[in-house]
């Protein structure tokens, strides 16, 4: 997967010149902390890091620059330092970009269980540090792909006419569910062509053209299954843009002593695109046939706490109607685990199934 750093600053608290508001919504977040950012001449050495994909992870640094006061530091000034159990990672790090952000490539993997630590300092600034632990692997995972019906909104008054088809893929993890156990999950699909025969050159190449262009597959969101369970609410589920397509954060639920999600989008079914036949004879010969199908690809992470709670303090303020667009400046989120700064410090484990397709 790429563009990981795409989801850093999606997730993370947004960085702006300007008066700095801190707004406490009217809902519960016991997991969460609160934090005031106040309006002073400091700035902040802002964090976005996700470590742990099994890709290239990258730290991304900014600095919120002050309410008051002028911009005297920039992210290029500030320092990194990162451990991992106590072991120097080695950082390399890039050149600043427009927007004011500098990102570190790390070298190397990390394994679950380790504590990562960081550190970040520039002169003028406050010292940040921040903490996450690797989660655990994820245990033997289980596709079961099937369709269901849904209705297509949350209208009290909707009846069985309303129901249409969706694909849900049930995902069962072998092991059962724990508190503070936070997962996501992403679906890629691919389009494929199955040739029958011989299609002309001109022919062939057009479909082929189109054959393994992959796409983030867009989620279900504020519908409801005729079991009469929501399949995304604020409360339990969240629908984020991650790295240029839809995720699902949820808890797992419990069946039969497993870990299981649910994971909802549009029905799609293999059928024929193009053909051309030839009667001889009364009997009807096939030239050839092209059938339109598609592949699946699923990511299942294993989320750590600081990173869940990240996601779901953002999910509820931009979810919410509460007026967070002062006039002034964009919403700041309320949720950090950069003590002495901003932004969010996290880690996942990751489990990606190979491409499949759905008989």
């Amino acid at each position: 997967m790429n563009n990981i750093t795409t989801i850093l600053r999606t997730l993370s608290f947004r960085v702006c010149r300007g008066i700095l508001f801190s707004l406490l919504l009217p809902v519960s977040l016991s997991c969460e902390k609160y934090v005031d950012f106040p309006a002073d001449e400091d700035g902040r050495i802002h964090i976005s890091a996700m470590l742990g994909t099994g890709e290239q992870d990258k730290i991304d640094v900014t600095v919120s620059q002050p309410a008051m006061g002028n911009e005297t530091v920039t992210a290029d000034a500030v320092r990194l330092y990162l451990e991992a159990d106590g072991t120097p990672v080695a950082l390399t790090k890039g050149e600043q970009q427009p927007d004011g952000t500098v990102s570190y490539d790390l070298e190397g993997t990390f394994a679950p269980g380790q504590k990562i630590v960081l550190r970040a300092e520039a002169e003028g600034l406050p010292s940040v540090k921040a903490v996450t632990t690797v989660p655990r692997s994820l245990p033997q995972v289980r596709i079961e792909p099937r369709v269901v019906e849904s209705y297509r909104d949350r209208d009290d008054a909707q009846n069985m006419e309303d129901l249409y088809p969706v694909r849900n893929f049930h995902i069962v993890l072998d092991e059962k569910p724990q508190d503070n156990s936070y997962f996501a999950v992403q679906i890629l699909r691919k389009t494929v062509y199955d040739i029958i025969g011989t299609p002309s050159d001109y022919m062939l190449e057009q479909y082929l053209s189109k054959s393994g262009i992959v796409k983030y597959d867009d989620l279900y969101s504020n519908t409801s299954l005729t079991e009469g369970g929501a399949i995304s609410s604020m409360e339990k589920e969240l629908l984020l843009d991650y790295s240029g397509g839809e995720m699902l954060v949820a808890p797992a639920e419990d069946e039969d002593g497993k870990s299981v999600l649910d994971l909802y989008v549009a029905v799609t079914e293999r059928r024929l695109v193009s053909a051309s036949y030839t009667n001889t004879g009364g009997e009807q010969l096939i030239n050839y046939e092209i059938y339109e199908d598609f592949e699946y690809d699923l990511k299942v992470y294993r989320l750590s706490p600081e990173l869940y709670h990240c996601m779901r303090a953002r999910y509820i303020v931009e979810e919410s109607d509460a007026p967070i667009h002062l006039g002034f400046t964009p919403v700041t989120y309320t949720y950090t685990n950069v003590v002495g700064g901003l932004g969010m410090f996290g880690a996942v484990s990751m489990y990606e199934t190979d491409w499949f397709r759905i008989n």
